[in-house]
């Protein structure tokens, strides 16, 4: 089916204009402020929201950020089993570093991205706006 077939599909014997079909490119293409929000809740700790909205550096520095802090917790949880295990050298003084690194890592980590996500939660209205303007000016040339 072609596009003048699609366009006869949906507007009956009309045909349909240039911009009119770029209208509807438009309509499809635009972000939604809905979608934004709901990947901000559940995947905004690894920056999918700012991936959607078209925000390549930030989305990465908190895919980064989230795996380098990811990597520290597993080796350190790693390293607690391994003293579970009898494996564990530097005494029970080692061992209370760790457990005061992996808390004191995972709280300033935790406050850290719930204040980014906030912010980010402000803005996706605005964000969202841009994007569907610098998408029409891109599109319709205004």
């Amino acid at each position: 089916m072609t596009n003048y077939d699609i366009s006869i599909c949906l507007h009956g014997n009309r045909k349909v204009g240039i911009m009119d079909e770029r209208m509807v490119v438009y309509e499809a293409k635009k972000q939604s402020p809905i979608v934004a929000y709901i990947l901000l809740v559940f995947f905004g700790v690894l920056g999918a929201h700012n991936f959607y909205l078209g925000r390549r550096e930030q989305a990465t520095a908190q895919l980064v950020c989230s795996g380098a802090v990811l990597a520290t917790l597993v080796w350190l949880f790693l390293s607690f089993a391994g003293a579970g295990m009898g494996e564990f050298s530097g005494g029970f003084d080692a061992m209370a570093r760790r457990v005061f690194a992996l808390y004191a890592i995972s709280i300033i980590w935790g406050i850290g991205i719930f204040a980014w996500l906030m912010v980010n939660a402000i803005q996706v209205p605005r964000l969202t706006a841009e994007h569907n303007l610098r998408l029409y000016r891109r599109m319709f040339g205004e």
